[in-house]
């Protein structure tokens, strides 16, 4: 049964889309630790790192493409959104609160809203926690360790994560991939994070969640190859990057049909540093008559909040089904550098939304739904409005098979950090006038589904009007990247299978064949307006779980090939595919203790993980030895 893609429980044979469903057993199989490390198994999800585990870097935090849209995934935690400006921190979500992830591909912004053009993910946690404590130790500084209890209605759940120094994990190359240009490298040099969630059920229609996290993480930027000898792994400038989010939920419900959320997020980021040096290498530089005298300190900071509701009804006859809904946000950000704070900027976005199932006969479903959004009190006019619809049609073979057609159209909305990013301390300038991205998804699909066999095969096809994303401008040295819109178009074929082989063996693989690319329509100088294809052509999934007694073995493969690094301004290159891989072994030695053993990596391979012109390189090999122990 699935939930996120109608908003309400259908099987999914019933359901016009690609859904995913990641269960409590399958996401402790794997061994990951958090929600990051599971998504970048599944078939359609490119998953790009700025650091080891996830981690971001700074304000960069890892992103989810589906089907090779880069800013359109929408995270939801128990249908709740948790994105701030196009963000989501997936990384400091730990497993083991999660009951299973959802997630729908092909877009959902008619149901769902803005975000959510190229998929929706959402993280549905346990009504109950598992009484249990967890420590773990690893290679590269690596530890991992946790307490969850469950005292009546309470729950209370406390995760501390830390890596150690790994050195390099990105390159940035003034000429796309060519190694006798000018480098510059990222090194990261240590992480911790500290996560703690409370939920209280006052009854079977009530309940709270609340979340607070604090992390913690250093790089520092250094000159490469190109430079002088003199400056070659020497320090340009480096960071501390400080994060903090708090994260309140009430859900509620009743017997008939009514159910909804009230929600608030805040998420506070802070970056400080040391600028020894110019990008040149030396003690001063001029920009724009302005003389700066190195070394100089850094101190940027960031505030996002917001806060909301979503509430429907749901009305089921015998041949209908009728949902309505209502949801309202309000944004709030603020940026500010070396402790002066700029203009604070804010709006608050309506929408209604509805739906209209149908049988036609007894194997055939028709689906209407549409959705009407509006935002008020932007700062400079900057107020937006949409409406957007989506068609379904779904024929029943059998209870067990099913073919779909599905025709629905997206938007987003700039975030406040699209439009208002920028400063001296910052190599991010936004763009007040960019345009909310519109976009339209088609696809054909056929499933079948039974207790031992899952496959599904689907034929999509995606075109997005003004996709916001940021450029480098070629003109200058200033390293800085523009906001702008651009246009994306995408279409292919995926196939995935889920196999109970008997005998303790479970298989699962899924094959992805698409053609992604983007024009740029922005006018700013230097930047190349000709369609160029990004990311990938070919993704390979591949999974094989077995278990007998008191013996788990998973081992997981992600393999992405005929890849391009894409930019704005220096055209399209080639690069090598990259293959990411993790293998878990679990004992349960009784039914208090469990012993696990999680490697990532396994053939300590560097691959690039981005497809601009940083590199960003998958975390070395890692294992990671764990001991639980149940009570």
């Amino acid at each position: 049964m699935v939930v996120t893609a109608t908003r309400y429980e259908k099987r999914d044979v019933e359901i016009a889309a690609d859904t995913q469903v990641i269960n409590s057993t399958k996401i402790e199989n794997s061994g990951a630790t958090n929600v990051q490390q599971v998504l970048q198994a599944i078939p359609g999800i490119v998953y790009q790192s700025k650091g080891p585990g996830g981690a971001s870097l700074g304000s960069m935090t890892s992103k989810v493409s589906m089907r090779g849209v880069e800013t359109g995934t929408l995270v939801l935690l128990n249908g709740t959104p948790i994105n701030y400006r196009g963000l989501y921190n997936l990384e400091d979500i730990p497993v083991d609160i999660i009951e299973k992830i959802e997630v729908v591909k092909g877009g959902g912004s008619v149901l769902y809203g803005s975000e959510a053009t190229g998929g929706v993910i959402n993280i549905i946690t346990k009504e109950k926690m598992n009484n249990s404590i967890k420590t773990s130790f690893g290679n590269n500084g690596r530890q991992n360790h946790g307490l969850n209890t469950q005292l009546g209605k309470l729950g209370i759940v406390y995760k501390y994560d830390k890596w150690g120094d790994i050195g390099k994990v990105s390159d940035y190359r003034t000429v796309l991939s060519k190694p006798g240009t000018k480098n510059m490298y990222n090194s990261f040099n240590g992480s911790e994070k500290n996560n703690y969630m409370l939920s209280y059920r006052f009854d079977e229609n009530v309940n709270v969640l609340y979340n607070h996290g604090k992390s913690n993480s250093y790089y520092t930027y250094k000159f490469g190859d190109g430079y002088a000898s003199k400056l070659v792994d020497k320090a340009r400038y480096n960071r501390k990057h400080d994060k903090s989010e708090d994260f309140v939920q009430l859900n509620f419900k009743d017997d008939n049909g009514f159910k909804g959320n009230i929600y608030y997020n805040k998420n506070a980021t802070q970056s400080t540093g040391i600028d020894f040096l110019s990008s040149t290498g030396k003690t001063q530089a001029t920009t724009d008559g302005v003389v700066t005298k190195y070394p100089n300190n850094k101190n940027t900071e960031e505030k996002n909040l917001t806060y909301g509701y979503d509430v429907q009804k749901l009305w089921q006859t015998e041949h209908n089904n009728y949902l309505i809904g209502t949801t309202y946000q309000r944004e709030e950000f603020e940026k500010g550098e070396l402790g002066v704070w700029g203009s604070k900027k804010s709006r608050n976005n309506f929408s209604v939304y509805g739906s209209w199932e149908t049988g036609l006969g007894t194997k055939n479903l028709f689906t209407v739904s549409a959705r009407e959004t509006w935002t008020t009190g932007a700062n400079e006019d900057k107020n937006f409005d949409n409406f957007s619809g989506q068609i379904q049609y779904v024929h029943k073979i059998t209870d067990e098979q099913s073919v779909y057609a599905n025709v629905g159209q997206s938007f987003k909305m700039p975030s406040f950090s699209n439009m208002y990013s920028g400063g001296n301390a910052s190599n991010i300038v936004g763009d007040p006038n960019l345009k909310p991205q519109k976009g339209i998804n088609y696809e054909l699909g056929y499933k079948f589904n039974t207790e031992t066999h899952k496959y599904k095969i689907a034929l999509f096809a995606t075109s997005i009007d003004d996709e916001i994303t940021f450029s480098k401008k070629k003109v200058g040295d200033d390293n800085k990247y523009f906001a702008c819109n651009e246009d994306f178009k995408n279409k292919g074929i995926e196939l995935s299978a889920e196999i109970d082989g008997g005998h303790g063996w479970l298989y699962n693989y899924g094959l992805t064949y698409n053609n992604p690319k983007s024009k740029t329509s922005t006018q700013k100088e230097g930047v190349i307006t000709d369609w160029r294809r990004t990311f990938g052509r070919i993704q390979f999934t591949s999974g094989v779980t077995y278990h007998k007694e008191k013996w788990t073995a998973n081992l997981n493969a992600n393999y992405l090939a005929e890849r391009v690094l894409s930019t704005n301004t220096a055209g399209v290159a080639e690069t090598k595919p990259y293959l990411l891989t993790s293998f878990n072994v679990r004992y349960e030695a009784d039914k208090n203790s469990e012993i696990s053993l999680s490697m990532d990596n396994i053939l300590d391979r560097k691959d690039n993980v981005n497809h601009s012109s940083s590199y960003y390189y998958s975390t070395p090999y890692t294992y990671l030895l764990s001991y639980t122990y149940k009570f």
